[in-house]
């Protein structure tokens, strides 16, 4: 039996890993909606999914205004404090 009750799913494209590149809204939505109902399918919890994939000031309050994602998962962006900030904000 496993228990998701407090599980949290991070979602990045091994394409995007280290290269500096993010994925389209269009395809974080699809891939997130799919994580979301596989999981409900498979094990019926709900559970969040966090977008990672260089996040950044600059794409974060468009990523995060998707209805699928429910936060960021923040990689080289949490290294300079100001664009941090300025992410967790743009919520």
């Amino acid at each position: 039996d496993v228990d998701l009750k407090n599980a949290i799913i991070a979602y990045e494209p091994v394409w995007a890993i280290g290269t500096g590149k993010v994925a389209t809204t269009a395809d974080i939505s699809k891939v997130h909606s799919y994580i979301k109902n596989l999981v409900k399918e498979i094990y019926d919890v709900k559970v969040p999914v966090l977008y990672g994939g260089s996040v950044k000031p600059s794409n974060s309050k468009e990523i995060l205004a998707l209805e699928e994602v429910d936060g960021v998962l923040i990689g080289g962006a949490s290294l300079k404090p100001e664009d941090y900030s300025a992410i967790a904000l743009s919520r």
